[in-house]
């Protein structure tokens, strides 16, 4: 297992108190607003969690929480950010990239194997398939596998994903370590972490996939533009995040060995989509 074993990208705050900093740097003002966004169920998962499986989640899930009533009313208000809105868009593009991928291969031969990574709440890849079997498709040879770094989420997303009739082969470790894939796959969705990487390591990253993909197979991810609020709440919440357009993840992805991709945008114009066939 390589050095990064222990490294969750995503957990970037590095303050022990967030109320402690904005005092210490003499930023009072904004003290009313922290604990006012902390009746958020949102917010205050994205505070004390950094970006988490559960933050992405309640985003994707679309259902607004929070306390003191104040509390579910921001929430419904950040949930319908545009930055939000767009966020949630990236679980719509891999739903749907892996509902057309099955409509395409599911009756190929041998059998196919489909990857999530980082998995949090697998919900990409059920939603994928419900959709799928609603077009009256068929998963017979069709594999389901999910890779985390954390093993509570590995079990949790193999719960939630035998609660809608997906069985799950769970790999635990580090994304960027080649070893913990076990395996070759067909499609792999990565959203969600790429943001957290420099560079260099999500080049590693992609050059992991393209390895690891068959020939033939797809990957689609994903990167966000920055906009001027959401990147506020970000940086309040101490989320580090590397913003970037379709056009670096495309580049990147020819860097290690892609040829065939597609980029598009999102209707708000923040969240950009790849896909890249090996």
């Amino acid at each position: 297992m390589n050095a990064h074993v222990t490294e969750f990208y995503n957990r970037t705050r590095r303050s022990s108190s967030i109320a402690s900093k904005l005092l210490r740097r003499g930023r009072v003002l904004e003290l009313p607003l922290y604990w006012l966004l902390r009746t958020s169920d949102l917010a205050r998962e994205g505070f004390e969690n950094s970006g988490s499986y559960r933050f992405a989640d309640h985003i994707y899930c679309n259902e607004p929480s929070g306390r003191f009533g104040i509390g579910h009313f921001l929430d419904k208000q950040l949930l319908n950010m545009p930055a939000v809105e767009s966020l949630r868009s990236r679980f719509f593009m891999a739903r749907d990239e892996l509902c057309r991928f099955l409509q395409e291969r599911a009756s190929s031969p041998g059998g196919l194997d489909v990857l999530s990574v980082p998995c949090g709440i697998p919900r990409d890849l059920v939603a994928g398939t419900e959709k799928f079997r609603s077009l009256g498709g068929k998963l017979p040879g069709v594999r389901f596998h999910v890779l985390d770094l954390d093993e509570d989420v590995l079990h949790e997303a193999k719960t939630f994903a035998e609660e809608h009739s997906v069985t799950l082969t769970t790999h635990h470790g580090d994304a960027l370590d080649v070893d913990v894939y076990g395996g070759e796959f067909d499609f792999i969705t990565s959203t969600g972490l790429g943001e957290f990487l420099d560079d260099n390591r999500l080049a590693s990253l992609y050059a992991i996939f393209w390895r690891i993909l068959r020939p033939g197979g797809v990957m689609v991810t994903s990167a966000m533009r920055r906009q001027r609020f959401s990147d506020y709440l970000l940086r309040l919440a101490e989320l580090h995040v590397y913003y970037r357009s379709a056009e670096d993840l495309a580049t990147i992805a020819r860097q290690t060995g892609f040829v065939q991709l597609t980029i598009s945008i999102d209707g708000h114009g923040i969240q950009s989509f790849l896909k890249a066939t090996k």
